[in-house]
């Protein structure tokens, strides 16, 4: 058996075959964990400490995330005091989401530490209306407006979310052509931008609607979720990449750890070897008699080769999935700054910024003492999603940028937005950043007017892009796809459907060999009971050509005023 990519897909497949009782190889060309590894800031441990903890972005677990956890929940977490502690135990929540500001205006903290699981879905989307009605620059008909889309999305059937709404953009989805500037920063672009890297303008509805009305009900205590929003209690590898990979070897797993798979070779209609680069630049075949390729979508396609793309016309489409970027920087501190408690969505920042003091969440962790020279205390961990748009400070996208310009540029337009009851919460000065670390995959540009290269995009969920996704398993049939590109129930670049995916993958695997072993448990969208009836009629209404019950126009588009956006309260 052998798994082609050592990310959370690969890694969910390989521990649930392993499991079993496949002899699995895990071949992985960079290492273990994908974008989701931490990456340490080599040279930086001093005196016995370890080097200082890089990443490609923080990693958080909103309360909608079922399919990971699950895993989580299995793979063992040695030390801590506790028998029995899983990577699981090692979520610690947030209470608290900081949307900030620029322009000296005051940031609004919302307070998300209720108690999970206490509403229905009824009761959630009227919460998040009121919510919407204090949010200070949007009017009340655009906060009921950007509910009303809550609503209708949440009591829309399975026909209008694979029809209309995979076909449909998210800025049309919610008027945003049309509005006013604070209600696309506050309801359209910024949710979409900072929580998932996506275009609202190309953005399916299918994808971004269900992280929204996932996220609010957890961010309201909708039933059926756990705490909105958790993070790790240490640097992702730390708490659970590493204990994963030995939990993995202890299964009997082997790993290829900087193995490249250049293509795969086929005999008689299947799959026979993969053609494998070794570190050392050797060319060799690895014969298995399962495959499954958990590889990014825009690496699939080439590391399937031409020979399974003539077996299977169907994968090709997979170049045609679109990627953008969502990566990170990460600022070590000299002195303790937390800022809040969660994350900070910069809602007017130019580069689409979001962010974490993380030190504070690791528990038991003595900054100082363990990472860097002595004199880092915390990390402030910075996702950028916008590339392409134009600086204040340095004039020019990120992407035109050199390393230090964006490095400069992205702490500006932190320090811009962070204000809280009229007092700066991170001075612009920069004495006190010890040093900073950007993701390796960005290759800086070193000319005048060449822009920069990242080798490790993210997938974006455009409308209409469902017919280029590949099913878990597809015409060859010894091999299996698994990653956040996959056609599974959430179509969107997260951790949990490439662990939805991976399980998929491995429940079509286990069909076709004929094992008789569990399948794999896979959560999918959830189907709350108080709905089931309006899911029917709204199945009803959409074969018959009809909106959704509570479909509204948007009330600054009536009467001929679709040019006209609403004055903000």
């Amino acid at each position: 058996m052998l798994v082609i990519g050592g990310g959370p897909a690969g890694l969910t497949a390989a521990m649930e075959l392993a499991e079993r009782g496949f002899s699995v190889t895990v071949v992985e060309a960079r290492a273990l964990g994908g974008k989701a590894r931490s990456i340490p800031v080599l040279g930086t441990g001093r005196d016995g400490r370890r080097d200082l903890p890089g990443e490609h972005g923080f990693r958080f677990f909103p309360g909608f995330y079922r399919n990971v956890t699950e895993t989580m929940a299995r793979i063992p977490s040695p030390g801590g005091g506790t028998p029995g502690r899983t990577v699981a135990d090692r979520l610690v929540a947030t209470s608290e989401v900081l949307y900030a500001r620029d322009g000296g205006r005051d940031g609004v903290v919302v307070d998300i530490s209720g108690t999970p699981g206490t509403r229905t879905v009824e009761a959630t989307l009227r919460a998040t209306g009121r919510l919407l009605a204090r949010t200070p620059g949007l009017s009340a008909e655009e906060s009921a407006h950007f509910a009303n889309r809550l609503l209708v999305f949440a009591t829309s059937g399975t026909a209008r979310h694979d029809g209309e709404f995979e076909n449909t953009s998210w800025w049309d989805f919610t008027a945003g052509a049309t509005a006013s500037e604070e209600y696309r920063r506050l309801c359209v672009i910024g949710p979409t931008r900072t929580l998932v890297a996506a275009k609202a303008e190309v953005a399916s509805v299918a994808s971004i609607g269900r992280a929204q009305v996932e996220f609010w009900s957890g961010l309201l205590g909708g039933t059926g979720h756990a705490e909105a929003d958790r993070v790790l209690d240490a640097p992702t590898t730390e708490a659970w990449i590493g204990p994963w990979a030995d939990h993995l070897l202890g299964l009997g797993v082997r790993f290829l750890v900087g193995h490249r798979v250049t293509r795969l070779l086929t005999a008689r209609g299947a799959v026979r070897a993969a053609a494998v680069r070794t570190p050392s630049g050797a060319l060799r075949e690895i014969e298995a008699d399962w495959f499954v390729c958990a590889v990014p979508a825009e690496a699939a396609v080439r590391t399937l080769g031409p020979e399974v793309c003539e077996l299977d016309e169907s994968l090709a489409g997979m170049d045609r999935l679109e990627t953008d970027w969502m990566t990170g920087v990460q600022f070590f501190l000299r002195e303790p700054t937390p800022l809040v408690r969660g994350h900070v969505i910069h809602v007017d920042s130019p580069w689409a910024l979001t962010s974490i003091a993380q030190a504070q969440f690791w528990s038991g962790v003595d900054f100082p003492e363990r990472y860097g020279d002595g004199t880092v205390r915390d990390c402030l961990s910075v996702d950028v999603s916008a590339w392409d748009v134009p600086g204040p400070l340095t004039g020019k996208p990120a992407r035109a940028c050199t390393r230090g310009e964006a490095l400069r540029e992205v702490w500006h337009q932190l320090a811009d937005s962070l204000r809280l009851d009229g007092r700066d919460l991170l001075s612009p000065d920069p004495d006190l950043v010890h040093s900073c670390f950007t993701d390796p995959a960005i290759d800086w540009p070193t000319e005048r007017g060449a822009l920069a290269r990242n080798r490790e995009p993210l997938l974006i969920s455009t409308a209409g892009s469902r017919r280029w996704r590949p099913q878990p398993a597809g015409r060859v049939p010894n091999l299996f796809q698994a990653g956040d590109h996959v056609d599974v129930d959430l179509n969107l670049a997260t951790m949990e459907a490439a662990d939805q995916s991976a399980k998929a993958a491995v429940n079509a695997l286990l069909a076709t060999a004929g094992v008789r072993a569990p399948e794999c448990v896979v959560h999918g969208r959830p189907r709350p009971a108080e709905l089931a009836r309006l899911h029917r009629l709204d199945d009803e209404l959409y074969a018959a050509g009809l909106p959704n019950a509570f479909d509204r126009q948007a009330p600054w588009a009536r009467d001929g005023a679709a040019t006209r956006a609403p004055t903000p309260r």
